[in-house]
């Protein structure tokens, strides 16, 4: 029997499937199972583009919560700033008890501000200038036996304003300064519940404190 030539070029197994078009999409069809059996390639598009967009949120808000802190730092310095202008051009102290009441809060956007002085080492005509005066023992319970408070106003004991205030920020003045100014008390009045921070007692508020307690030293020294 003579040996016969089985051998297929390229072209001839083209045209064998093209003249058998049900052929071919039975193998695709099988190809197309063989793969989804084998469980072998997975499809990691959808879920490495969902965590490539979380980590892209988390990383713009990380960078808002940034430039935010940012913008508060340098407002909060420019308010600091005013206020030492605005105490460093009293002249009397009728003129520096008026900046505590009447422009620290424009300032500050809050909705009062006090400078309450111990009865005990308060100056004698306290005030007629403008200050308040309480006994010492009163102002440490406004301070709840801290250096700064922060919180709401129903737990500072005796009432500071006129009208309730929605929460209360009170700060000792500098206690190695001499008296009236050691025991002395700053009380601010936030406008909303949230006006006072914990962050602010550490930078803001005992910044404030210490410019107030300086620049009224140098007043009285000028007496």
């Amino acid at each position: 029997m003579a040996d016969t030539d089985f051998s297929f070029s390229e072209e001839d197994v083209i045209a064998y499937l093209k003249a058998r078009p049900n052929l071919l999409e039975k193998l695709n069809k099988e190809a197309k199972d063989s793969s989804s059996d084998g469980a072998s390639v997975v499809d990691l598009t959808g879920m490495i583009a969902a965590k490539a967009r979380t980590e892209a949120r988390r990383l713009a808000a990380r960078n808002q919560s940034l430039l935010d802190a940012a913008a508060s730092n340098m407002l909060h310095w420019q308010e600091l700033h005013h206020a030492t202008l605005g105490f460093l051009a009293c002249t009397n102290l009728t003129g520096f008890a008026q900046m505590v009441d009447e422009e620290l809060p424009i300032i500050f956007s809050l909705a009062g501000a006090r400078l309450i002085m111990p009865a005990e080492t308060a100056l004698d005509n306290a005030e007629e200038l403008g200050f308040l005066v309480l006994p010492a023992a009163e102002i440490s319970q406004i301070l709840a036996a801290q250096t700064i408070y922060l919180g709401s106003a129903e737990k500072t004991g005796p009432v500071l304003f006129s009208t309730p205030a929605a929460s209360i920020a009170a700060i000792a003045l500098p206690d190695q300064l001499p008296p009236p100014i050691c025991g002395s008390a700053l009380i601010l009045a936030g406008r909303t519940e949230e006006s006072f921070q914990p962050n602010h007692g550490k930078t803001l508020l005992t910044n404030l404190a210490e410019i107030i307690g300086v620049c009224l030293l140098a007043r009285l020294e000028a007496r």
